[in-house]
């Protein structure tokens, strides 16, 4: 068995020749255990601080994906609102439309157009234009002609 103070071996008795002890290296010397505890210690309150980063990047970035969420939702519930605001405005619509069409139906039937004849020709002193009195001019736009001048006698 090796001795603690001679690390050779050796075999027990007062006659047998002792070996000539071993060498090993040295060891080491306590400073060094403190010295690892600390970087121990330190490692330990690097990867706390590493821990707390990834913790607090990890709540921030939970809180993103719910806010966004939140956000996705008010959007699709302002795109339902919407849809059913123009349903609403595209039946007043079709309505108007109708209550338009009830009016001039009921205008185009009470214009009489033999009545306004008789009032034009025999009230008014109305005639028909002979052939050779209607004079046409040509129009540049569609939205209204400007009379610069008279328009000339015809007979």
């Amino acid at each position: 068995m090796p001795n603690k103070k001679n690390p050779g071996y050796y075999i027990d008795g007062s006659t047998v020749r002792k070996l000539e002890p071993q060498t090993l290296p040295p060891e080491p010397e306590r400073r060094e255990k403190p010295k690892r505890a600390v970087q121990r210690k330190q490692a330990n309150d690097r990867r706390w601080v590493d821990e707390l980063k990834y913790g607090i990047f990890l709540t921030f970035a939970v809180a993103a994906a719910v806010g966004l969420c939140f956000y996705v939702l008010k959007l699709s519930a302002d795109v339902r609102a919407e849809k059913v605001r123009i349903e609403n405005l595209q039946a007043q619509l079709n309505e108007q439309v109708n209550a338009n069409a009830e009016y001039s139906s009921g205008l185009d039937s009470m214009t009489d157009l033999d009545e306004i004849y008789q009032t034009a020709t025999g009230e008014l002193g109305m005639v028909y234009s002979r052939p050779g009195q209607t004079v046409y001019y040509s129009q540049n736009s569609d939205d209204y002609v400007v009379q610069y001048t008279n328009i000339p006698e015809s007979d």
